[in-house]
């Protein structure tokens, strides 16, 4: 009995695996903003505001992205689990 509950739980975990499709929406959408407002104070772009772009809209909008993926893929786990 134990050992069907092990190999139960290993295809579970085998078969979560998290997309990260709003990680990567939120980094380009955060990015593309600061982007835009540097943009608009800045004469031209260039690599400086890029990297601070990523850095200042992309990771912090990214990781909510990441946190959303998460969540969706752990109720994908449990509805398929019941």
């Amino acid at each position: 009995m134990q050992k069907e509950m092990m190999n139960q739980k290993q295809k579970i975990q085998e078969e979560h695996h998290i997309t990260y499709y709003f990680t990567i929406l939120f980094i380009l959408f955060g990015t593309l903003f600061v982007q835009y407002v540097l943009s608009n104070k800045m004469e031209q772009i260039n690599i400086f505001s890029i990297l601070l772009a990523l850095t200042s809209g992309g990771l912090p909008f990214g990781v909510v992205g990441a946190f959303i993926d998460f969540k969706i893929s752990e109720y994908r786990v449990k509805s398929s689990y019941k």
